[in-house]
């Protein structure tokens, strides 16, 4: 009987010490994210499209931004319900044009072009509600050289975070760019340009518009994953408990790829869609759980099947900034993007692994360390899980 008392006298004990430091890593948790800009981790992106076809003489220009971040810079919202009513799009055609000759800037050969707004509609893309404005320039002759300014939201600064992703039309030849505030020129060779130039030289530009694209591509794949706090501590708390077991550590990294890789590329052809107010409550749902996981661990087989559904989850998250920008070669921008996403995960495992290990050796075996990471893994879950159903 002595012997169960103390038994009980020191289970209780333990949980009672444990709780304290629980609770002292929940309240901290929760003063560091409430301390955050908000909403953290989450990924719905703001970003504008253009699509843009090039002639000899002419450059037809459609521009698609998401109908809230249009009001932004384009206040004739008259009732101010968040919405432009086609009456407002309709009564409004000096400011749009006024708007478009501010921010986009094109010339050709050096001579500047007035565009010419010739319609503003309502549009869904990326099946977001979306306004469309059509601007054609037009030059007297032939033009060897585009240039073009993309100068919307962060010349004004309003977001210096938005992106614009190009799709350029020039004789039959698609070339995907990303523009930003730190690459916002596009300079565009004209088709007659292009005739005139010899073999060698077409074959030395499309090489370059390749590489550019993968490297750009990847580039945004790898800065998504390490942006995303929230991907980067699901991925953490799964080596939290695996890190010691290189086979385990393949077979869950797998499992997350496989699904994220396939949500990827059906939600970025649009193929397959899943709300951004499902996605992102379900991602830090998914972190919550593996953190209650890791402290109640279950067999690693099941684990692997409960990683590649939620692989299939951040797969929407992640296809978020592609969402309605791959048209016309669409092939490469995907892969790069995909690998770009691979190479970061990686990276991150890369440096986790090693710090684990540091860690558990100068750690006691007594302490449950890793208990106590995945309750501080799991507030940042259910603060985010919280956060993103409350938050509009």
């Amino acid at each position: 009987m002595r012997e169960k008392s103390e038994v009980g006298f020191g289970m209780q004990r333990y949980l009672g010490i444990n709780g304290y430091k629980m609770i002292f890593l929940f309240a901290l948790s929760w003063f560091v994210l409430g301390i955050l800009p908000t909403p953290v981790g989450a990924h719905t992106t703001a970003a504008g499209y253009s699509d843009i076809t090039v002639e000899s003489k002419a450059m037809e220009y459609h521009l698609s931004f998401p109908e809230k971040d249009l009001i932004k810079i384009l206040p004739v919202d008259q009732d101010g319900d968040g919405k432009l009513s086609d009456e407002e799009l309709s009564n409004s055609t000096d400011e749009i044009a006024s708007v478009v000759d501010d921010n986009l800037i094109v010339t050709g050969d050096g001579k500047l072009a007035t565009g010419i707004v010739k319609g503003a509609q309502h549009e869904k893309r990326a099946s977001l509600d979306m306004i469309g404005l059509d601007v054609t320039y037009s030059f007297p002759a032939s033009i060897g050289t585009f240039l073009v300014q993309y100068n919307f939201f962060w010349y004004s600064g309003i977001d210096a975070n938005h992106s614009n992703y190009a799709t350029i039309d020039v004789g039959g030849q698609t070339i995907q760019q990303v523009l930003g505030s730190q690459n916002s020129i596009i300079q565009i060779h004209g088709p007659s340009a292009a005739i005139a130039a010899d073999q060698g030289n077409a074959n030395t530009n499309a090489s370059s518009s390749w590489a550019e694209t993968l490297g750009t591509y990847t580039w945004m794949g790898m800065k998504h994953i390490w942006s995303g706090i929230d991907h980067m501590l699901f991925v953490f708390g799964l080596l939290l408990v695996s890190y010691r077991n290189p086979r385990n550590i393949i077979a869950l990294i797998s499992a997350f790829t496989v699904g994220h890789c396939i949500t990827l590329v059906l939600s970025s052809l649009e193929i397959a869609y899943l709300s951004p107010k499902i996605v992102e409550p379900l991602i830090a749902l998914s972190i919550l759980y593996i953190a209650v996981e890791n402290i109640w661990r279950k067999q690693e087989s099941k684990r692997v099947f409960v990683t590649l559904l939620f692989g299939l989850v951040h797969g929407f998250g992640f296809a978020e900034v592609l969402r309605g920008t791959l048209s016309g070669n669409m092939a490469l921008p995907l892969f790069s993007f995909n690998l770009g996403v691979e190479i970061g995960q990686l990276a991150v495992v890369a440096v986790c692994i090693p710090l684990l290990k540091f860690a558990t050796s100068r750690i006691p075996s007594k302490i449950h360390w890793t208990h106590f990471a995945s309750g501080l893994i799991g507030c940042f879950g259910l603060f985010w899980f919280i956060e993103r159903i409350v938050m509009p």
